[in-house]
């Protein structure tokens, strides 16, 4: 897999986590789109990708994920990078989610649920600090 296609398919995980962490407590709320808008717009304001590309990909984004999707995606995307990019990658994904949890100021069972479930899969603690990789 080349940069490009990395890079695409890093841009479809995210949203795609987006869309699960903000639906899975069936609240859908304008906080958790704006969030999950905001963090990708971010991608292509750093020439991460192109508006019609991010585009292209909105089309191919499951609206529908479920979290085992989510984990083999996840691992793809991992095995997809460098040794030396894995952590950050996960604890930049795993700030994500994070982040789109926290957006409506509510945290639901289900998110808890799902985001320990996902963590685990990657043998990710409770106690993660990307403060590091944004130096």
């Amino acid at each position: 897999m080349n940069m490009e296609q990395r890079k695409i398919q890093l841009i479809k995980l995210v949203m795609e986590l987006g869309v699960f962490f903000s639906k899975c407590d069936d609240d859908f709320d304008e906080r958790e789109a704006k969030f999950l808008d905001d963090y990708v717009d971010k991608m292509v304001a750093s020439d991460q990708a192109q508006k019609k590309e991010l585009e292209e990909i909105k089309k191919e984004v499951n609206m529908m994920p479920n979290i085992e999707d989510l984990i083999h995606e996840t691992k793809q995307m991992i095995n997809a990078v460098e040794e030396h990019e894995k952590v950050p990658l996960l604890k930049t994904l795993s700030y994500f989610i994070h982040g789109i949890i926290m957006a409506d100021g509510m945290i639901h069972p289900n998110e808890t649920k799902f985001y320990t479930e996902w963590k685990n899969a990657f043998g990710l603690d409770d106690n993660i600090s990307i403060d590091e990789y944004l130096k």
